[in-house]
C-alpha cells in the first residue's frame, strides 16, 4: 500500500489535461485530451484513462482502426473517463520502456527506467538498470 501526500490529487487528477489542451491546443509537450471521443482521437487512436486513476489501473488502448491493443484491470472501473490521443512507448530489449525524473525540493532528484511486456506500465512493472556516463 502507499500512501501519498493528500497535495497530490490534484496534480495526479486527469481532469486537467483536457482543460489544458483547450487552452493550449497542439502544444509540443501535450498529448489531445477530451472528455469525450472525438475524431481526432478516432484518426489517432486513443487511450481511456479514469480521471483518478493510479498506478496504470482500467485503461484500455484502442487503435485508430478501433482495435483494442491492450486493457488494464483494476479499482477505477467506475469511475468517468478522458480520453487522450494514443501515444506507445518505445521498445526496447522486448520492453515497453517509460522514463521517470523527479524533482527534490525544486531541483533535480533522479531519473528510473520503468519496463513491461505489455503497453501500459503498471505498479509492478520492473523498474530496469540505468546507467549514465559521463562523456
Amino acid at each position: 500500500c502507499v500512501f501519498a501526500p493528500l497535495w497530490t490529487g490534484s496534480p495526479g487528477n486527469k481532469a486537467i489535461l483536457p482543460i489544458l489542451w483547450s487552452l493550449f491546443p497542439h502544444h509540443r509537450y501535450l498529448l489531445d485530451t477530451d472528455f469525450t471521443v472525438n475524431d481526432e482521437l478516432v484518426q489517432t487512436g486513443y487511450a481511456v484513462k479514469p480521471i483518478a486513476g493510479r498506478c496504470g489501473s482500467n485503461i484500455d488502448l484502442v487503435s485508430h482502426q478501433e482495435e483494442l491493443l491492450d486493457k488494464t484491470s483494476g479499482k477505477f472501473a467506475t469511475q468517468k473517463n478522458i480520453y487522450q490521443q494514443l501515444w506507445c512507448l518505445p521498445k526496447v530489449a522486448g520492453k515497453y520502456i517509460q522514463v521517470c525524473t523527479f524533482t527534490v525540493g525544486g531541483n533535480y532528484g533522479g531519473t528510473c527506467l520503468r519496463g513491461d511486456d505489455s503497453l501500459v506500465i503498471k505498479k509492478e512493472s520492473d523498474i530496469e538498470p540505468l546507467i549514465v556516463i559521463k562523456a
